[in-house]
């Protein structure tokens, strides 16, 4: 009941009195799916009229005194507000009012108990047409921040690309403009400052870019405590500060949540690589490899490479980084990198100087080293990749990532 007045009180100071119906709150405040939303409306009708009868006991009694009386009107959810006393006379007083107005709503049923506001992640493309139809009843501007998040994630990866991630910022950005009730603009643009910080690690910037990734990871969780996405966004930036064992932990939560999202997967299988937790990555293969099959998490392939050349397997390796990139996957120069390092350890050094000379004519300045030695927690790995690399040719240029 807290949660619901809460919302509705936050909705109509929004000025968004018109939206405030019976699917809204089942979806917003209950986190009840699209195909519940119609069953569900009694039971939003139902605790509307305990919230009703609550807000009267309260202001016969505790409330009595309040500045600010909050009613939720019979036969509809958007509350009104009224003053305790004699509202209009004196301005100052007016303006004290609808300041009050704004935190009244948290601390009026403070007794009764928090109940926690779940929103439920559902991409824009895993919604089927009557279900996105009946979305967009409940709130066009929901629907539209959930196409531009789905639009965002899928300009992330691959990893190292600034070009694509700018732009993927901006999109989630505006996923936040279009409704800052919603939470995955918020956790989208997270990873995405998390990722450009950890990239431009040794530029000013990095500090800037970690500290609105926090806010806004943060934020997320506040909307949608439960949501594996935002799980995945605060777990993101957690590792990208060097709190690793609350990254592994978010992450593994939100994984747990949802073991069909790639997106969620994706970040979890770099965090494990990056904390040289290449059990846990072998251990989801199967997985992965469904989930590649269905369309999406073509990352995944490359960090099961990753992690089957960092305990040896460099046949397996080779397969897996050539079937991702068959697949579409992320191709650039980690994988590149990985593939030549994997050949040469296989006694392939024709091929593997073959991809030395291509890493040298394609990315001649990407610091790859730089940028191992930053993500990965410990150091050996990124040993045993460059020094394989520099045996098939690679020169190992370090410049810094500029914007």
């Amino acid at each position: 009941m807290q949660s619901f007045l809460s919302y509705v009180v936050t909705e109509a100071l929004a000025g968004r009195t018109e939206e405030i119906r019976a699917k809204t709150i089942a979806m917003d405040v209950y986190g009840y799916e699209v195909d519940d939303l119609t069953k569900r409306e009694g039971v939003v009708r139902v605790d509307a009229g305990r919230v009703r009868r609550k807000l009267q006991a309260y202001y016969e009694k505790d409330g009595s005194a309040d500045e600010v009386v909050i009613s939720l009107p019979v036969g509809r959810y958007a509350p009104e507000f009224r003053s305790g006393g004699e509202i209009g006379r004196n301005p100052k007083q007016n303006r004290k009012l609808w300041v009050a107005i704004a935190v009244a709503g948290a601390l009026v049923l403070g007794g009764i108990g928090i109940v926690t506001t779940q929103v439920l992640w559902n991409s824009a493309s895993h919604v089927p047409g009557r279900e996105q139809t009946t979305i967009y009843d409940v709130s066009p501007t929901r629907v539209e921040a959930m196409n531009l998040c789905s639009t965002g994630r899928d300009l992330i990866f691959p990893i190292v690309d600034l070009s694509r991630l700018q732009p993927g910022l901006l999109v989630f950005e505006t996923a936040i403009q279009r409704d800052p009730l919603y939470f995955c603009g918020f956790a989208g643009a997270a990873q995405v400052e998390t990722m450009l910080a950890i990239l431009q690690f040794q530029l000013p910037v990095a500090d800037k870019l970690f500290k609105a990734a926090d806010g806004n990871s943060a934020h997320a969780l506040e909307l949608a405590p439960d949501a594996p996405w935002a799980l995945s966004a605060r777990a993101w930036y957690e590792y990208g500060v060097g709190n690793f064992s609350r990254a592994t932990s978010l992450s593994a939560r939100a994984t747990d949540l949802a073991p069909d999202d790639p997106h969620v997967a994706e970040f979890d299988a770099l965090i494990s690589l990056y904390t040289s937790d290449f059990q846990r990555i072998l251990s989801h293969a199967e997985r992965y490899q469904n989930l590649r099959g269905d369309g999406g998490g073509l990352v995944l392939g490359n960090a099961l490479g990753a992690a089957q050349f960092h305990t040896g397997d460099y046949v397996s390796a080779i397969e897996t980084f050539e079937n991702a990139i068959a697949e579409g996957g992320a191709f650039g120069p980690i994988s590149t990198a990985y593939l030549m390092a994997a050949r040469w350890n296989n006694d392939e050094p024709a091929e593997a100087r073959r991809l030395a000379r291509m890493f040298a004519k394609t990315w001649p300045d990407f610091p790859l080293e730089a940028v191992k030695r930053r993500v990965f927690v410990d150091s050996q790995p990124v040993l045993d990749l460059t020094k394989s690399m520099r045996a098939a040719g690679w020169k190992g240029k370090s410049p810094q990532i500029t914007e």
